[in-house]
């Protein structure tokens, strides 16, 4: 795990925890306080809110808004267009 600086579509920069094999899609927002693991795809217009942590091995799908707080699991499948509320909990391989 390492940290990186990620630049928001607005300008704004965050600190972001990941792994290796990160791919993040153009015109993604990343809040502050984020964890992604290894092997993950982000698509493209994401937005992943403050404290959410992404599981290794993970996609989440063009359009996505994952809510602040949220933990999605390893091996985890979020769709195009989805939206995970704040607090939520999603289990691995879902």
């Amino acid at each position: 795990m390492k940290t990186i600086t990620h630049t928001n579509p607005n300008g704004k920069t965050v600190q972001v925890n990941v792994g290796e094999n990160l791919y993040i899609g153009s015109y993604s927002t990343i809040g502050e306080h984020v964890t992604i693991g290894e092997n993950v795809t982000i698509g493209k217009n994401v937005t992943i809110g403050e404290h959410a942590i992404i599981g290794s091995y993970s996609n989440i799908g063009s359009y996505s808004n994952i809510g602040s707080y949220s933990n999605i699991g390893e091996d985890s499948y979020i769709g195009r267009n989805a939206t995970v509320g704040e607090d939520a909990i999603i289990g691995s391989d879902a």
